[in-house]
């Protein structure tokens, strides 16, 4: 069995599937890439930063890419010219099977339409929901119509967990071509992490001022509208003086509302609020040890949220909006987390007051946590 992958980029946490698939005796895959954003120094808009991931997110399988083009160049005419690359690129390879990862950017729509006219059997893997984005009725309805006829094109889907596979029964997808494969994350990769920066913890957090009595808040991803993170100061704001003198925040990441959301913060924790910016995939363990509780309070098209995992597997409580796609997958139950409605500081910070009453587990009691595959 010969199977296509196709991809707008390497993504950090789509290369452990790939190198699976590639272990397999009978499969042979090559992934096929539209740019090779992210595996050397550019600009990230989301991020407002320049970066180059730093977990070689293209090695481990065989891959082929189809331009250097920045990310922008997938949408209009060029992600359209680059469509035609792909399919040529992918009829030379001749393979059996075509995996799809998203439905968009223009790129990957017309690079569909193409494969299947020529006759290829199509597979879908795409961030679906019905919860993430808040649409009009008409919007609403002008999406389903068009999905509808979109997924025609494909022979199987996987769902990435249980928002997404409501999505696809919503849309007609029969229940017989549905397998759920839900978003991780590289666990080998984060234990190497957990087991370096886990018996630290405590001598880091002593080297910032935080005592083992205090509580330390994360954010870890970009600071943009769609998550939201000026709640997070709106909830801090509606605690008591009691409650805050023992909180900290420690921010990682950066973008456009990074000087609002510091400044917020400022306000509210005065130098108990820390934040290092932009920070790589084997940097991160260090921030995720020194904290308890992980916040995600996404407002729009967090179709997943991997920081979940992450936190997880490090043993931290997390704190998600109903709008996090993971919440029904991962925090099944109270041990792990709290779920709050969006946009409601309220709850969250009825959710932050009731996490500092939980601690963290020590190393000897994560040895009996489930296995973070189980996540």
């Amino acid at each position: 069995m010969r199977l296509a992958v196709l991809v707008t980029h390497p993504v950090q946490y789509f290369a452990p599937v790939f190198r699976a698939l590639s272990r397999f005796p009978d499969l042979e895959v090559e992934v096929f890439f539209a740019c090779d954003h992210g595996t050397k120094s550019s600009p990230d808009p989301g991020f407002g930063t320049v970066f180059e991931w730093d977990s070689h997110p293209a090695e481990g399988y065989r891959s082929h890419y189809i331009s250097t083009k920045p990310l922008s160049n997938l949408e209009g005419f060029s992600g359209i010219r680059l469509a035609g690359r792909a399919f040529k690129a992918i009829r030379k390879y001749h393979p059996d099977k075509v995996l799809i990862f998203a439905y968009t950017p223009l790129f990957i729509t017309f690079s569909t339409l193409l494969l299947r006219a020529a006759g290829y059997s199509l597979m879908l893997r795409a961030e679906t929901s019905e919860v993430a984005l808040n649409r009009s009725f008409l919007k609403l309805a002008i999406r389903r119509l068009l999905l509808k006829f979109y997924y025609l094109q494909f022979d199987h889907f996987f769902p990435i967990g249980t928002h997404s596979r409501h999505h696809y029964k919503i849309m007609g997808v029969d229940e017989r071509r549905l397998t759920t494969a839900h978003y991780s994350i590289d666990v080998d990769f984060f234990q190497k992490q957990v087991e370096r920066w886990r018996p630290l913890r405590q001598s880091r957090r002593a080297v910032l001022g935080i005592t083992p009595e205090d509580h330390v808040l994360l954010y870890c991803g970009k600071m943009y509208w769609p998550k939201n993170p000026l709640l997070i100061a709106q909830a801090i704001d509606l605690l008591s003086c009691v409650q805050k003198e023992k909180l900290w925040l420690l921010a990682v990441g950066t973008g456009e509302l990074k000087d609002e959301f510091e400044e917020a913060l400022r306000r509210q924790l005065g130098p108990r609020s820390m934040f290092v910016g932009f920070k790589n995939q084997s940097e991160l363990g260090e921030y995720y040890a020194i904290s308890d509780t992980l916040i995600l309070p996404s407002q729009s098209g967090e179709t997943w949220g991997l920081v979940v995992n992450e936190a997880l597997q490090f043993g931290l409580r997390v704190i998600v909006s109903d709008k996090v796609g993971s919440a029904c997958d991962l925090l099944n139950d109270s041990e792990k987390g709290s779920i709050f409605p969006s946009g409601n500081a309220e709850g969250l910070a009825n959710a932050i007051a009731q996490s500092t009453e939980q601690k963290l587990p020590s190393l000897l009691e994560m040895k009996n946590l489930p296995h973070p595959k189980d996540f």
